[in-house]
């Protein structure tokens, strides 16, 4: 007897990204003089962002029809292995990371810091929930894991 495979949580999947527009928000538009400042990394935090930007787009490009916010498969999606993907298994979260980071670097806002890695948390839980469904839905992607970092090139 075969069991029937585990359903997403939808309810817990809108709540990633619920929290996590909520944190880019703060992140984005929170006043850079709130809270204790540390040292402002003005160029660097320019050349984070728009890294982060460019590599949001590569990504979207390379999903295509598979992209979603929802960390839950798309029915019709492929698994994608190739471009930034080959990687890291998750360059789309990597690259708002980065993206975050570059905003925190420029404003130089403990308080930006701190969105910072509770966005890198929240990201970690929202893609061990997501890894669950990828194994389910493509098999290849247990060996795919096990080669290739979450979040972080050349980790591994």
């Amino acid at each position: 007897m075969t069991s029937k495979p585990e359903s997403p949580n939808q309810l817990q999947a809108w709540s990633y990204v619920f929290v996590q527009a909520l944190l880019l928000i703060l992140l984005v538009f929170l006043d850079r003089n709130v809270g204790p400042q540390i040292h402002r990394f003005v160029i660097l935090g320019w050349s984070f962002e728009w890294l982060g930007i460019v590599g949001i787009l590569v990504c979207a490009a390379s999903l295509r029809r598979s992209l979603t916010v929802v960390p839950i498969p798309k029915e019709e999606g492929k698994l994608s292995t190739t471009g930034l993907y080959r990687y890291v298994r998750h360059p789309m979260y990597s690259s708002v990371l980065l993206f975050a980071l570059g905003i925190a670097l420029h404003s130089g806002s403990a308080i930006k810091y701190i969105l910072v890695i509770s966005l890198y948390v929240l990201f970690h839980l929202k893609s061990v929930y997501e890894e669950r469904y990828l194994r389910l839905k493509y098999p290849e992607y247990e060996q795919y894991s096990a080669r290739i970092p979450r979040f972080i090139p050349f980790t591994r």
